[in-house]
């Protein structure tokens, strides 16, 4: 056999091998942007007390580490649109916002950030990437941040949690994990935060 024919049946020997190889593809981790991609048995409406993540809604973007513009949060629509500085969108995340119109709409900016932060009337209610933009009606702060958990004895309790779905918070915007510690690693102090009833408004 000629050197060039010992080369083609190689390639073609070498190409035939890694395709048979299985590729396990991690996603949605909180080291990286989370690149979601469902199972054919996922359903939009799953949640459940123990699910710090939230449910899976739909495939997201994949998101590079960029500098976020801006962001404005739809009540109606429970989902926060991330822009770019050149105003183009980055990507949209599904968010719980406050019950009873707890979450103040209006134009704001990013004043404080905090990888770790507690609930002030319940200490052992805590949250972690928390993005502080406005003060809610009894002062308190009100921001972006992951899904809440409850620290007891047997361990940490995630909150439930319908994000995408329905608001369920005292006023802030509660997010999955990994998308509260994407926006926290992206945003800074001073960009404008838009929450609005909805986006046609």
């Amino acid at each position: 056999m000629s050197r060039p024919s010992r080369l083609l049946c190689f390639a073609l020997v070498t190409s035939a091998l890694l395709a048979a190889v299985p590729v396990a593809v991690r996603a949605g981790t909180d080291n990286a942007p989370p690149v979601t991609v469902p199972a054919a048995n996922d359903k939009a409406g799953d949640t459940t007390a123990t699910d710090t993540q939230g449910p899976v809604i739909e495939p997201e973007m994949v998101r590079a580490n960029v500098r976020v513009g801006s962001v404005v949060v739809s009540l109606r629509e429970q989902r926060a649109f991330v822009y770019s500085r050149s105003r183009r969108l980055i990507t949209s995340l599904p968010v719980s916002t406050g019950l009873f119109d707890s979450t103040p709409t209006g134009s704001f900016r990013v004043f404080s950030k905090s990888a770790q932060a507690f609930y002030t009337p319940a200490p052992n209610e805590r949250m972690k990437w928390m993005v502080r933009f406005t003060k809610g009606r009894g002062g308190d702060n009100i921001g972006f941040h992951g899904i809440p958990y409850k620290v007891t004895a047997a361990g940490d309790v995630p909150f439930h949690t319908p994000v995408g779905q329905s608001p369920s918070s005292h006023g802030c915007i509660r997010m999955r994990v990994r998308d509260a510690r994407w926006l926290f690693e992206n945003i800074e102090v001073g960009t404008p935060v838009r929450v609005v009833r909805s986006r046609g408004n």
